[in-house]
């Protein structure tokens, strides 16, 4: 079950539209809000940017699996 159980149909679109193609691409400064909005979103929480660059694989395999764990609930409410 998707944590953020709010999810909407325009952040569920934005998923699989915006942040599914950065999935198992380079991470860096310019695109690490993409993968931080995208832990927000699943999550249903508002945590910041990682403040160190050495943090920014961290956050991007974390959003990248979250994504892969709930990609079907995320194409349900996408469809909706």
């Amino acid at each position: 079950m998707l944590p953020n159980q709010n999810l909407s149909k325009a952040d569920a679109q934005w998923l699989l539209n915006d942040f599914k193609p950065l999935v198992g691409g380079s991470i860096r400064g310019k695109n690490i809000s993409i993968y931080t909005k995208a832990v927000n979103l699943i999550r249903g929480t508002n945590l910041p940017n990682p403040g160190c660059s050495c943090e920014y694989q961290t956050k991007a395999l974390v959003a990248q699996s979250l994504f892969g764990q709930y990609q079907d609930d995320i194409i349900k409410i996408a469809n909706s």
